[in-house]
């Protein structure tokens, strides 16, 4: 890439990160030798950590210590020498990966500037051709021409900044894509690395969805990875967290670095400033080589201590992640003698992400009240859901299935839409969901919720922690700590007993905004 890196001195480096006079001369002394940077220990050690030969890995370091710098540069070197190479990359949004390209295409320009500067920006772009090539040719003929192979292909690739195509293009067929942290964009993008940074800052449901879609398109690409990267979250849940405890927890399978304070450190040794300094000087590799303590003594003071910790520390708040529902709660609201149903009942549907399991749940209260939540159907897959729908709509005259209208739950609803009958869906928004969640707890807590000990329902309540919906402060769902958790019955379950107390709680259900779907 026509790019030299300088070996690294760790006195040098000290001094040129505290003294900006020997800053400017040092910066001077390698544009003069030819360097244009210096290759900083903890780069090495996260290239080494991504070639380890798994499939997963998870790369977690504190800010300012040129994560994701190095991790650009490892899978921008693999494309450059390896023809043909697909590789995709997300940040926590599309905003933030478009400002990423930028600022690495700035930089790979100033490396490698473009053939094509001195031209209009409506002709940029094009086929390269050497300059002095057609001077030569123009002078000479094309006799002085060495073999095709054994010419030069200019700086090798090109930058797609627009919305469409949006990457990097490399002469020897390898791409590096920037794509949003939807499920909908990966669909079909099967890659040779696919890197999720910041992925501590994507909802946790979404992230489960992009993963569920992007690991399967993976199993054809012999050496394929995925990559996850980021800081410590607000809360222990999604897939990053997910995949760090597995690292933690010496999961064969996963690859990947954890700089981290130690597991164990406790508050009051973050809230004295003296031992956060020491913590920092023993534990970021940043110390030193991209910044000095100084700096992080001033940020130390400027900042609330949970986000520091959380920033610079890796430390994950302790009360996130845990689980919602006490087991002794809903012990105690496992019904004695279970009734039968009422006429009159709502239903829940609900998908996991990837959809690889469904479930179907009932909901009723009756003269007291009291609520009880069923489950109708939990299995594999989706495939069942349509006709199990249809033969509730027979079956239960009025009745109506409450789902959300996004993903899964969206592309199965269309599948429904040919039936006859068809059948009677409600969408649900995540406000009406997350309203539902509440009143959940509202009734455990009240003792006005009752469950029939469905096995199903007691392993999803046992693993369903809370998350705050981003940007909608104080609103939360039910949400998993691990992939491989299945919630699917009481997101059902919730979204039914909402249904019922929207629209079935009275004869009528006058002041229904929801669209009904069906005959």
């Amino acid at each position: 890439m026509g790019y030299e890196l300088e070996d690294y001195d760790p006195e040098r480096r000290l001094r040129e990160l505290t003294d900006p006079e020997f800053a400017g001369a040092e910066r001077a002394r390698r544009r003069k030798a030819g360097y244009r940077d210096q290759l900083l220990p903890q780069q090495l050690v996260i290239s080494d950590a991504l070639d380890t030969g798994h499939d997963e890995y998870v790369i977690e370091i504190m800010r300012r210590a040129s994560k994701t710098t190095s991790i650009f540069m490892k899978l921008l070197g693999r494309s450059a020498n390896r023809p043909g190479r697909q590789t995709t990359f997300s940040a926590q949004n599309g905003v933030a990966g478009s400002r990423r390209l930028r600022e690495w295409g700035a930089r790979l320009d100033d490396m490698n500037p473009p053939d094509d500067l001195d031209l209009p920006p409506w002709l940029r772009g094009r086929q390269r051709v050497d300059k002095r090539q057609q001077r030569a040719v123009a002078l000479f003929g094309d006799d002085w021409l060495p073999d095709a192979a054994e010419r030069p292909g200019g700086r090798g690739f090109r930058i797609m900044r627009g919305e469409v195509g949006k990457g990097i293009y490399f002469d020897n067929g390898s791409t590096f894509l920037v794509l949003k942290p939807d499920p909908d964009a990966y669909r079909g993008e099967g890659a040779d690395d696919s890197w999720f940074d910041e992925f501590q800052e994507v909802d946790p449901d979404e992230g489960a969805e992009v993963m569920a879609g992007v690991l399967p398109l993976q199993d054809t690409k012999i050496g394929a990875s995925t990559i996850v990267s980021g800081t410590a979250g607000e809360t222990r849940v999604g897939p990053f967290w997910s995949m760090l405890q597995r690292l933690r927890e010496d999961d064969p399978t996963m690859g990947g670095l954890d700089y981290a304070f130690p597991y164990d450190v406790q508050w009051d040794e973050i809230e004295d400033e003296e031992t956060a300094m020491r913590l920092l000087q023993e534990n970021h590799p940043g110390i030193g080589t991209l910044t000095i303590e100084p700096k992080m003594r001033k940020n130390y003071r400027a900042l609330p201590k949970p986000q520091w910790a959380r920033e610079y520390g890796s430390v994950w708040p302790e009360t996130a992640g845990e689980r919602v529902i006490t087991a002794q709660a809903w012990a105690d609201a496992e019904a004695k003698r279970w009734p039968a149903q009422p006429k009159r009942v709502a239903f829940g549907m609900a998908i996991k992400p990837g959809g690889s399991a469904a479930a179907i749940c009932a909901a009723w209260r009756d003269s007291r009240g009291t609520a009880y939540i069923e489950v109708v159907k939990h299995a594999p897959g989706t495939t069942w859901l349509p006709e199990e729908a249809q033969a509730i709509t027979r079956a239960r005259v009025g009745s109506t299935i409450a789902y959300d209208d996004i993903s899964e739950g969206k592309a199965t609803a269309t599948e429904m839409q040919p039936m006859r009958p068809r059948p009677r869906l409600r969408v649900q928004t995540y406000r009406e969901t997350a309203a539902g969640c509440v009143q959940i707890m509202r009734d455990l807590a009240r003792g006005k919720l009752k469950h029939n000990n469905d096995p199903s329902l007691n392993a999803a309540v046992a693993v369903a922690t809370k998350r705050e919906v981003r940007n909608d402060k104080g609103v939360w769902l039910w949400t998993i700590s691990d992939l491989a958790d299945d919630i699917t019955t009481l997101d059902a379950a919730t979204k039914a007993l909402r249904n019922w107390d929207q629209h079935f709680a009275t004869k009528t259900a006058g002041g229904n905004n929801s669209p009904i779907m069906g005959n």
